[in-house]
């Protein structure tokens, strides 16, 4: 039987339907209308000049690539590849019997030399490949400014060459030569095997020199001037020099190979880690064995991480995660690529596939490496 008089329940609702496809092209839509910007499409580098061929040592500057390629034993070419065409701009061989050269530029020179002196130094005019000195001359090259050190040893001669003029400004005796570097105010710093000495870079003139201390050991290698100060760096320490010839300091520092200005500290990567140094007293401000670097306070752990630091207290600020420092870009290795990752935002700008970080070299506004093949590619920076 039916009761009547009973009040039948409420109907069952329907399940809701959830259309996922159009809620989310509504949210586009919104998301359009409302001006939201669009999330930027990583893309690959605009190329603007590369080797045809696996290149030797090479060098990056403003507006030109130069490599070499061996040709046969004891010669190898000389190619300038232009980057606003992409063409080369003119090719040489050059005869060479010794190590590895080290290309480098001095205002409108391209200069080859070896580390060790172990061959006669190359210097180029960089527009067209032509001889500016005499090939088999000169013992050394080193690039000051925009002008070259040479110095000739049957002689026992220093010659200042200026590639502009295309002429000799001037010479005096150097029974030897270690290394030279430029100083602000027309001062050319010069250190040989028995002393340290301050010239004026115009003329040669002699403003002033200190012998060697034998406390100074067998230095290697000169830094230019950091303020008023240059630093000697040999193989088991470090020395501090005020201009134009007065030593302050010398501290025993395992294999130090580079001082940067770090704050009102030099840093001074070595064999042992970092060190942040008082300019003034030689005293270790403090120390860290993990890093190397510390120009524009950014330092390399060794495990490859980039870390931006307080200079004057040593402290991380943050980790920048893997990769190498390139002006604002941190270069990120990847699978078989590099990413662009800007240092300030930490967006990624690009990324180039076939290339490492460590084989990469970057000049204003145009990054190059070396490839797989061992070819060199010069891309345009976004």
């Amino acid at each position: 039987m039916i009761d009547l008089d009973r009040v039948a329940p409420p109907p069952v609702p329907a399940p809701r339907s959830h259309s996922w496809p159009g809620a989310l092209l509504a949210m586009a839509l919104a998301l359009i209308l409302t001006g939201a910007a669009p999330v930027p499409r990583i893309g690959e580098l605009r190329q603007v000049a590369a080797t045809a061929t696996a290149s030797g040592p090479w060098l990056l500057t403003a507006d030109t690539l130069y490599s070499t390629h061996s040709r046969t034993t004891g010669r190898f070419d000389v190619i300038a590849w232009s980057l606003a065409t992409g063409k080369a701009l003119w090719q040489r061989d050059v005869e060479w019997w010794a190590e590895v050269p080290v290309l480098t530029e001095a205002g409108s020179a391209l200069v080859l030399a070896t580390r060790d002196s172990s061959q006669k130094a190359v210097v180029l005019d960089s527009r067209t490949g032509a001889d500016l000195v005499e090939p088999g001359t000169f013992t050394t090259a080193a690039p000051v400014g925009d002008r070259v050190l040479l110095w000739h040893q049957p002689t026992r001669r220093l010659t200042l060459y200026d590639p502009a003029a295309k002429r000799v400004a001037w010479q005096r005796p150097s029974e030897t030569f270690v290394g030279a570097a430029v100083a602000p105010d027309d001062r050319l710093l010069v250190l040989t095997w028995s002393e340290f000495a301050t010239l004026t870079l115009s003329s040669g003139k002699l403003i002033g020199r200190t012998a060697r201390d034998k406390v100074w050991g067998s230095p290697v290698s000169i830094v230019g001037a950091v303020g008023e100060s240059a630093y000697l760096l040999g193989r088991i320490n470090l020395t501090g020099i005020r201009l134009p010839g007065r030593p302050l300091w010398t501290m025993t520092l395992p294999l130090p190979s580079d001082a940067v200005a770090c704050g009102t500290r030099i840093c001074v990567s070595g064999g042992a880690g970092l060190f942040a140094i008082d300019p003034e007293t030689g005293t270790i401000a403090w120390d860290n064995h993990d890093w190397i670097g510390g120009e524009d306070g950014l330092v390399r752990t060794r495990e490859g991480h980039v870390v931006r630091i307080d200079t004057e207290t040593g402290t991380a600020q943050a980790n920048l995660g893997l990769g190498l420092p390139a002006g604002d870009l941190l270069l990120r290795p990847g699978r078989g690529t590099v990413s662009l990752v800007d240092m300030r935002t930490g967006q990624i700008r690009a990324r180039q596939p076939g290339v490492q970080p460590g084989a990469c070299r970057r000049t204003g506004e145009h990054l190059a490496c070396q490839q797989e093949g061992g070819q060199v590619a010069v891309w345009r920076l976004p």
